[in-house]
């Protein structure tokens, strides 16, 4: 047991480690919905004003931590003051842990008499950032170096003399709360390399008896964190395990059979390159236009057996020579793949930049600079991607259901009908789920790293309002994968779009009239909803009306009657393609003059909320009319490119849009949507340095995570998403020969 120590030596200890700078902690990683209001604030803080006013509120809240001198000083002054004050009352009733007193005290000693690992854990300890005038507070230590700490009691450094290591632990300081002239707290994240024997409740106490004993005056600190560097694995994690096991097993057992028993007879009886088409195990991907909705494609007698192909459906070699192929069908809608894959790649981009808001080093002097740019326009409408999405999956519907009207004489199975979009995306959305709720805390570490990230902990309380596509209302404020939001509403309008092209089908006026009556809602209900909350016109874009409670994420970006305009586009342009059997050559005069509208109207919609970026607030009236239109607007431009390449109208633009490289690019698309925020955070919050806004190193991440997510996504699909949809097709043609 540890001898008794004073309380000014364990305060000059603590005092030693407390001044350090900030990490990111558990609270300070805002969760996707989150960080759309973060956004918004933050470019309300890169105003000059604004940034002076914060400035003076950390210079009157602190001032120590203005300057590093200053702050040299006040360290100097706080430690003479608490080695000549002996009287304080250590009558703690906190329940503190003796040991880690005790190791606290040898700190000290070992500090007086030089010894490298006590200088070395104060090293460990970050520095006063440069960057105070951009509200950097996130100030950046050594985490691996804290770590790397070996206290011994003797001078001969064995192990047996070993008292304890060092531990990294973090927690966070609300220097002022937002006000109506400061939208941003100021928080300092306060990093800590302490002992092992230290408990986050022992850090905690000990900071706020330090504060106390300094009269700084200052909030109770309520938390502390302390990162753990080896991880056992909870049941969770090992039924994660279990279940990835199990279809790495089927992988590697499908595989064999598939080679041994269709593979291996093909190649010995004839020598083809062409892909393998002996049995059914169709490859489908999320969005893809040559399939076919309501599997109706006729079964093959085939020589496995219906046990086999059930197996097979998990054949690598099969799925992967389905996802690589470029091959299409007569028909098929070839210049989506290019739309679909340019759209992922936008909404990529535009999460590259919003993630790191929550722990980036110089979050307001980068986004305050970058806003001024016209060019920046194109990420920050980065949102605009998600509404190609939307027509893009209205047309199909609308498209390959009209066709599936005419062949089956108006008879549609209904049950296969929502059963099919079920299967298609619930399956790979449940297991990544699994996996992220499972494994997420095991995928990295360092110290901004938190075990309890928000958007995993929210599918702990809310993943089955995912399961069930409703989670854009039911705890819409606690998502399990903060993107899902659009595959809740992609459900919604699927659900609902018989209620369309039923009517379409039958006579063009009752169509007609169905498109108006959903057209006209979805244009009214997000123009009343931004008059009723005094919403923004886009995530950052100033209206000049104060807040009225409402909030820009929850109240209109996610609700499906605001979104709904883009889909009904979609389905429209898709009713066309099928009356038109996609054909419809248009005089070079008129093709010329749409291509000039739909670019405009792109451009307007993408570039028309500059003037905000410069100081000049949109009206509340302009900003309901932006929000019912601009979308819609959007989407028509979106439309009209797919619907010119599509009926022989694109020129160059199809050929690209249809470039054959792209297909199997594009047949990842769900994939990466349901991927790319997970890598994104596993990069910026287990690197050991806080993220530092530049334009290159957005370049570099960008294309970085683009590469990994395909990488990520490849495996995903050859193991849930293609054996899914394989599995699928080999039941019902099963059902169907029986």
């Amino acid at each position: 047991m540890a001898r008794p120590c004073s309380p000014h030596s364990v305060l000059l200890a603590l005092i030693l480690l407390t001044v350090s700078p900030a990490q990111i902690c558990t609270q300070s990683i805002p969760s996707y919905a989150e960080l759309f209001t973060k956004a918004s604030n933050i470019v309300n803080a890169t105003k000059p004003e604004t940034r002076r006013l914060l400035a003076a509120e950390l210079q009157r809240s602190w001032p120590l931590l203005t300057s590093p001198t200053l702050f040299q000083h006040e360290l100097v002054q706080a430690v003479e003051r608490l080695a000549t004050n002996g009287s304080v009352q250590w009558d703690l009733p906190y329940n503190l842990s003796a040991q880690c007193v005790g190791h606290f005290e040898h700190l000290l000693s070992a500090l007086a008499e030089r010894k490298g690992w006590a200088w070395q854990m104060v090293d460990a300890m970050g520095k006063p950032s440069p960057d105070l005038k951009d509200i950097n507070l996130l100030w950046v230590g050594g985490y691996k170096e804290c770590l790397s700490v070996k206290a011994f009691n003797q001078t001969n450094n064995s192990s047996a003399d070993l008292l304890f290591s060092g531990r990294h632990c973090y927690t966070e300081i609300t220097l002022a709360q937002p006000s109506a002239t400061t939208p941003i707290a100021l928080q300092l994240v306060m990093s800590l390399c302490v002992p092992d024997s230290c408990s986050a409740y022992d850090v905690s106490v000990l900071m706020n008896l330090a504060l106390a004993e300094l009269q700084i005056k200052l909030p109770a600190i309520p938390y502390a964190v302390c990162n753990e560097e080896s991880k056992s694995l909870d049941g969770l994690a090992i039924a994660g395990i279990a279940v990835g096991g199990v279809f790495v097993l089927l992988m590697l057992l499908g595989t064999a059979v598939d080679i041994l028993y269709c593979q291996l007879p093909k190649w010995r009886s004839e020598s083809v390159d062409s892909l393998p088409t002996n049995t059914k195990l169709t490859f489908h991907t999320y969005h893809d236009d040559d399939i076919v909705l309501l599997g109706n494609l006729p079964a093959k007698v085939s020589e496995p057996s219906f046990a086999a192909k059930l197996v097979m459906a998990f054949s690598v070699y099969t799925n992967g020579a389905k996802l690589l192929s470029t091959q299409r069908t007569a028909g098929s809608l070839t210049c989506i793949h290019g739309v679909r894959f340019l759209s992922m790649t936008w909404v990529v981009l535009g999460h590259t930049i919003l993630l790191p808001l929550g722990g980036a080093g110089n979050t307001i002097g980068y986004i305050g600079e970058a806003i001024q740019r016209w060019t920046f326009q194109g990420i920050l409408n980065a949102t605009l991607s998600v509404d190609s999405f939307f027509v893009m999956s209205g047309l199909l519907v609308a498209y390959l259901s009209l066709k599936e009207l005419k062949r089956t004489g108006g008879k549609i199975n209904w049950i296969k009908f929502y059963f099919h979009r079920f299967w298609r995306l619930t399956p790979p959305y449940l297991l990544v789920i699994l996996m992220y709720l499972s494994l997420g805390k095991y995928w990295g570490s360092g110290p901004m790293w938190a075990d309890t990230q928000p958007d995993r902990d929210n599918c702990r309380k809310s993943w089955w309002t995912n399961l069930l596509y409703i989670n854009n209302f039911v705890h819409d404020d606690h998502v399990c994968l903060g993107q899902s939001w659009y595959l809740a509403n992609d459900m919604q309008f699927y659900i609902l779009s018989p209620l369309i092209f039923v009517p379409l089908y039958c006579s063009p006026l009752y169509g007609t009239a169905a498109v108006l009556v959903f057209l006209i809602a979805t244009i009214i209900t997000p123009a009343a909803v931004t008059m009723k909350w005094h919403l923004a016109p886009g995530i950052i874009a100033p209206v000049d009306a104060a807040p009225n409670g409402g909030n820009y994420m929850m109240d209109y970006y996610i609700k499906p009657y605001n979104r709904m305009g883009p889909y009904l586009v979609g389905m429209v342009t898709g009713y066309f393609l099928y009356r038109t059997d996609c054909k419809c050559k248009l005089p070079k005069v008129v093709n010329v003059i749409c291509w000039c509208v739909a670019a405009a109207c792109a451009l307007a919609v993408l570039y028309g909320l500059y003037h905000t970026s410069q100081g000049h607030p949109m009206s509340l009236p302009v900003s309901a009319l932006h929000n019912a239109v601009s979308r819609t607007v959007w989407g028509a431009a979106v439309a009209w490119v797919i619907f010119a390449c599509v009926t022989g109208n694109g020129g160059f633009v199809n050929s690209i849009l249809s470039w054959k490289a792209l297909v199997p690019l594009s047949r990842l698309t769900y994939c990466i949507y349901l991927l790319h925020i997970m890598t994104l955070y596993g990069y910026l919050f287990s690197r050991d340095t806080v993220f530092y806004y530049s334009d290159a190193n957005v370049v570099v991440l960008f294309l970085a995570t683009l590469v990994a997510c395909y990488m990520l996504s490849a495996v995903v699909s050859l193991a849930f998403e293609a054996p899914m949809m394989a599995l699928e097709k080999v039941i019902l043609n099963y059902k169907k020969n029986d």
